[in-house]
């Protein structure tokens, strides 16, 4: 009897961690396969007004909430951008409630003289010396496709505060480029429609 229960006792000690391995890689296997599983990072490609172009690193911390920091680029200008997203419901179909903050800085005085200098591009327009901050409420839809692939629309509204520096430093062949108005530092602020369409490769 004593052999009988010193073997049950060796045979418990031996199989309990290889019964608790497989368990754990049962349950990492139906996480991975689980289709409402989150995959907590991400890498977002998105188009708007008035941020131009944007390529943002997104954190998906919890179901309800999508963080994301990144850069942006209009075609004049770049700029950085951080912004937020509410996701409400489940499903492949969502609704989807962003804010997003950023600001995007004007050109300055020795980059603007190279672009003057340089005969053979265009007239540098005025909006090229136009720094800007700005913040994006928008309301939108995401589709989530079985790739990890959400693409997503939203619009909504921007509050913008533009600055134009001064221009009084500009070398005196440059000066005849600009206005006299143009010469001093300027503030405008402004309430615009605002929208943006892209998609988010999640991983992770």
């Amino acid at each position: 009897m004593g052999r009988v229960s010193t073997l049950t006792v060796l045979s418990v000690l031996l199989f309990a961690p290889l019964a608790l391995a497989v368990e754990r890689l049962e349950s990492q296997r139906r996480a991975t396969q689980d289709p409402e599983r989150i995959a907590p990072f991400g890498l977002m490609l998105d188009a708007g007004i008035p941020e131009g172009a944007g390529l943002s690193v997104a954190f998906r911390p919890t179901r309800l909430v999508r963080l994301h920091l990144g850069g942006t680029h209009n075609g004049i200008r770049g700029g950085g951008r951080a912004g937020l997203t509410l996701l409400p419901m489940r499903g492949w179909l969502t609704p989807a409630f962003s804010l997003d903050f950023g600001h995007a800085q004007p050109a300055d005085e020795r980059r603007l003289e190279r672009r003057l200098a340089d005969l053979s591009q265009p007239p540098v327009p005025s909006l090229e010396r136009v720094g800007f901050t700005y913040v994006s409420a928008l309301v939108g839809l995401e589709v989530s496709m079985p790739s990890r692939i959400t693409f997503f629309v939203r619009g909504g509204l921007s509050f913008l505060e533009l600055n134009g520096p001064g221009m009084d430093d500009l070398d005196e062949p440059f000066r005849q480029a600009i206005s006299p108005v143009e010469e001093k530092p300027w503030t405008l602020r402004l309430i615009r429609p605002t929208a943006k369409l892209g998609f988010l490769l999640s991983f992770g």
